[in-house]
């Protein structure tokens, strides 16, 4: 019995491979026909013919005319058809909850944005419910069409459960939140830490396409980091792997909440960066940031420094130098450490431009080892603000197998 079990899980498992390759052949090389298809995947033809017409029974790819003769009948071309279904993707932000529904492209069909005020009575989880509701009632497709939720979530998440551990500026430790979401939602359901789920959007459909080796850097109201090693998101054994916020930076810096001084997080995070400004203008440094606050400097965010630096504002400039310095000393770590093809930085700081990036690639090429200096490219997250929810989604389409997984062991 033991035997066939085996034996049962073995030709499940093959099959499920097979499949995976044919999707992502047709993903990736489509309009392409069946006979193309066995040969690019090393099956039969008869095994290759019998997935390509499951897929199309599912509806995840549909005929696409026909092909040139290659000395005999023409053959039928397949495509991928990502709007054979749609997915959820939320992200809970520090003062907004932002959720997408997209197709399987990741062409964002609806997005919806909605602010909170990060306190201890915030009903977060109520108003993850809400935008979900909202996207649900803008989607374009039946409801059967919908194939999930997920949910990017600060903090320590674990993935397995659906129930955040410990989130520090939320204040949550051991938070259900799947189990809370599924009172409303009869969808599969998934949770995923978000500095994860920005790699995993950039990864699939943004600036890591086709990179094995990335690490994506997220700067907010906190400082994370999503790892992807040899096509793997590494997640580490506690699913705490990414945790930048207190490499060491300036040992003279400000004091860190963790106790020690000049923590990464401490002086690259927006309130930090905030901070800087702050004091900068309040010292009487010219900037039109003055123009746009009046007398309630202390309204500055981020975005403000960063568009008005866009723009050409020489003391924002000086700010986001200052930061993109600091952020170049802690990347400069990861190349070190990881040896990446590529580093991604994420966030509202990246509207800043080319104050903040040549300013961190400056500091990597002096810091990093040489070698892995001058292989690694550091570039801003292409997905925008929406990325995390884009992966959230994203890592929906893996786990419901309408995107081809294989090689993506740590995501299935």
């Amino acid at each position: 019995m033991l035997e066939q079990e085996l034996l049962t899980t073995d030709i499940q498992l093959v099959r499920r491979l097979n499949r995976d390759t044919i999707l992502g052949l047709i993903r990736e090389r489509g309009p392409i026909s069946r006979t193309a298809l066995a040969r690019l995947a090393g099956l039969t033809p008869a095994t290759a013919f019998s997935i390509v017409q499951e897929l199309e029974q599912e509806g995840l790819v549909r005929e696409k005319g026909i092909g040139p003769s290659q000395g005999g009948r023409r053959p039928m071309l397949f495509e991928f058809n990502p709007q054979s279904r749609a997915v959820i993707g939320v992200n809970i932000r520090s003062a907004q909850v932002l959720g997408v529904l997209t197709h399987l492209d990741a062409s964002l069909r609806v997005t919806i944005a909605r602010d909170y005020e990060l306190e201890p009575n915030a009903d977060v989880v109520q108003l993850v419910k809400e935008v979900i509701h909202e996207l649900m009632a803008a989607s374009p497709l039946p409801p059967e069409k919908l194939i999930g939720i997920g949910v990017a979530v600060p903090g320590l998440v674990d993935v397995d459960r659906g129930v955040v551990v410990e989130s520090r500026n939320w204040g949550w430790e051991e938070l259900p939140i799947r189990e809370m979401l599924a009172q409303d939602f009869d969808l599969p359901i998934y949770i995923e830490e978000d500095d994860n789920a920005l790699a995993l959007g950039e990864w699939f459909f943004g600036a890591g396409q086709g990179v094995s080796n990335v690490v994506c850097v997220k700067i907010g109201r906190g400082l994370g980091a999503g790892i992807i090693v040899n096509g793997m998101l590494f997640r580490g054994p506690d699913n705490a792997a990414g945790e930048i916020a207190h490499i060491l930076v300036d040992p003279e810096g400000p004091r860190c909440h963790c106790g020690n001084y000049g923590c990464l997080d401490r002086l690259v995070s927006a309130p930090a960066i905030a901070e800087r400004a702050i004091k900068g203008l309040k010292q009487g440094a010219a900037s039109s940031l003055r123009t746009r606050l009046g007398d309630d400097l202390d309204r500055v965010t981020v975005a403000m420094i960063a568009e008005a630096a866009n723009a050409g504002d020489r003391f924002a400039c000086q700010v986001m130098e200052e930061t993109g310095r600091y952020l170049g000393i802690g990347i400069a770590t990861l190349v070190n450490l990881l040896n990446p093809d590529l580093v991604i930085i994420g966030g509202g700081v990246i509207l800043a431009g080319a104050p903040l990036l040549e300013s961190v690639r400056h500091v990597v090429k002096l810091r990093a080892l040489p070698v892995p200096g001058r292989r690694v490219q550091i570039v801003p997250a292409k997905l925008g603000v929406e990325a995390p929810a884009i992966g959230a989604a994203t890592f929906v389409m893996l786990k419901e197998r309408v995107l081809p997984s294989q090689g993506l062991a740590r995501f299935i």
